[in-house]
């Protein structure tokens, strides 16, 4: 009966690596997504920032004709100072002149606002430019980790489920049968030690009389709380827990 109560400690041991391994699995999809939400967010912010600024070139350019254009008009007007015959007319052209200044100031001061911000903005839009390649080639080999991660669980669930049935084959059916009920009930653990007369599935306390009975291991016993199959842990038992 010894041998059978270690072969389910080492069933249980290889359904707990299993069900380790495939939840690892599970996880990939959401950690590529992860990756992927992430490089998309570092792309976005890099493509906004290129929007930005070629609004602000646009802007730029527009600002250039304007100024050009009151350029012009002073031109004209300062033509037309020198052809008024009139005292009124003078001072009028003067006024007109000095508002068109006036115009033209305003839009260079804006225009050299704008000039500054593309200056500055091309090492910016270079530095996240950086960060975006940088992000994509770090998600690429992240990607290719969980992948090549991937195939060797796959590998390690295909030696698992090889050495399960081997060991499965070699079992009592009936204690096989017991084991995979109360796997299924009790989250996996099926079969649990038991230290200082408590089981460590539920850590209640196991009767003297139970607890004798286990050390003969001469049959399978159960906890009487949670039904689990027990074995002894230490110096005395089969497994250390």
């Amino acid at each position: 009966m010894l041998e059978q109560l270690n072969f389910l400690i080492e069933l249980q041991q290889i359904d707990k690596t299993l069900q380790h391994i495939l939840l690892t699995i599970e996880e990939n999809p959401r950690k590529i997504k992860q990756i992927d939400q992430e490089t998309q967010q570092v792309q976005s912010t890099f493509e906004a920032f290129v929007r930005e600024m070629e609004e602000t070139k646009k802007q730029r350019k527009i600002l250039e004709g304007e100024v050009e254009d009151f350029d012009q008009r002073i031109k004209k007007s300062q033509v037309k100072l020198m052809e008024v015959k009139t005292n009124k007319e003078y001072k009028a052209m003067l006024t007109e002149i000095d508002e068109l200044k006036k115009a033209k100031s305003g839009k260079e001061d804006r225009l050299l606002e704008l000039l500054e911000k593309v200056e500055e903005g091309a090492g910016k839009e270079k530095t996240l430019k950086n960060n975006l390649e940088d992000k994509v080639s770090e998600g690429k080999l992240q990607k290719d980790q969980l992948e090549k991660e991937g195939q060797e669980h796959e590998k390690q669930l295909s030696e698992l489920n090889r050495k399960r049935i081997e060991l499965s084959s070699r079992m009592d059916s009936a204690l096989l049968r017991q084991y995979e009920f109360l796997k299924d009930r009790l989250k996996g653990l099926a079969v649990a030690g038991v230290k200082d007369a408590a089981c460590l599935g539920c850590h209640m306390h196991i009767p003297p009389q139970l607890f004798n009975e286990l050390h003969r291991r001469d049959r399978i016993i159960t906890c009487p709380s949670c039904l689990r199959i027990l074995y002894l842990v230490g110096p005395s038992g089969n497994k250390e827990d």
